[in-house]
């Protein structure tokens, strides 16, 4: 009887400890996250977890404060969702893999206006991919369940792909079609520095919406009367981190040759505007 009181309680430790752990490493915390209720790892299980929270006084970059997030993502990061998920549970290995934080689910987004804040950092060991692979460095996606019609995708993103030749951070939209890409700036010249991003948005499923960029505090884009909601859809959540898909050509040709990447992020911040930086109020 004893024996068995012993195992009984072995085994009770063993769910608390692994549960909390599991509870722990799809939850995630920092200083340098603002405005926000809940953030997760997004697709964390089956992978290695390589977002961190760093600080400036062990060498690593901060934009403000005492620490930032690093992001790292190695080749073999294809993980899989919670199980509960409508959406596509696993990463394709091969083809898709992340490190990404995902925030609120968003509802009702039209007819409002939001801000959104972050600074990133591109190591100086960041290589851009090659072979059509594209890196998705921050995104607003959609969310599709329970809006008919509502396609999977983005409402908007920041990524780091070929532009005229060049790999490029730019922002881009698919809820906005025909609107060129946003050059934030060359790959190359924003490695080992940090860039501050703000936007300003005018949540609209018709074309009456508005989007402003601000780059190191200036305006770099000023989109008006734009589509800024994904048809049919009405709400989002926003993507931090480093998501790379396409990258089978790697796969089918020297997976080796596939490398890590390293990000940092600080400041991320959701917030509403405030009365003197409503659009009325600044044209």
């Amino acid at each position: 009887y004893i024996k068995m009181k012993k195992v009984l309680a072995i085994i009770i430790i063993y769910l608390i400890f692994f549960s909390s752990s599991a509870i722990a490493g799809k939850k995630f915390k920092s200083k340098d996250i603002k405005g926000f209720k809940k953030v997760n790892i997004s697709m964390h299980n089956k992978k290695v977890n390589r977002i961190k929270n760093v600080k400036k006084s062990d060498g690593f970059p901060v934009y403000e404060g005492n620490t930032s997030i690093q992001f790292t993502v190695n080749r073999e990061d294809a993980g899989c969702g919670d199980g509960t998920s409508k959406d596509l549970e696993c990463d394709g290995k091969g083809n898709r893999s992340r490190q990404e934080l995902t925030f609120d689910r968003e509802k009702k987004l039209n007819n409002k206006e939001h801000i959104y804040e972050f600074a990133i950092y591109f190591d100086e060991s960041y290589v851009s991919l090659e072979k059509r692979a594209v890196v998705v460095l921050v995104q607003h996606h959609t969310q599709k369940y329970k809006q008919k019609g509502c396609h999977s995708c983005c409402n908007f993103w920041f990524a780091d792909s070929k532009y005229k030749g060049e790999h490029q951070y730019t922002w881009q939209s698919r809820s906005a079609n025909g609107v060129d890409p946003v050059v934030i700036g060359k790959i190359k010249d924003l490695k080992g520095k940090w860039t501050h991003i703000k936007l300003h948005i005018l949540w609209k499923k018709d074309d009456t919406g508005r989007f402003v960029i601000y780059k190191n505090n200036e305006v770099i884009a000023d989109l008006r009367n734009i589509k800024t909601l994904a048809d049919t859809c009405n709400s989002g959540y926003l993507k931090v981190g480093i998501y790379r898909h396409r990258t089978i050509g790697y796969w089918n040709s020297d997976w080796e040759s596939l490398p890590d990447q390293t990000v940092y992020y600080d400041s991320i911040v959701s917030r509403k505007p405030k009365k003197k930086e409503k659009f009325k109020n600044l044209n």
